[in-house]
């Protein structure tokens, strides 16, 4: 007969494949990205305008 907290005994070996597969993943999602992202910004000019605000009246 089981009882409620009688789990058995501990694991011996644990499994990987899944976190090492989702690290995996992701490196080669973030890799892509950056991929994808370095190309797109080679394309586009790189002339930037910056537009300072004038500085406030101040009364003396």
């Amino acid at each position: 007969m089981h009882h409620r907290n009688d789990f058995g005994p501990p694991e011996q070996r644990a499994s990987t494949g899944l976190p090492l597969s989702i690290m995996l993943l992701s490196m080669l999602t973030i890799g892509l990205y950056l991929v994808v992202g370095g190309a797109i910004v080679e394309n586009e000019s790189r002339s930037i305008a910056v537009y300072v605000p004038p500085a406030p009246l101040t009364a003396r």
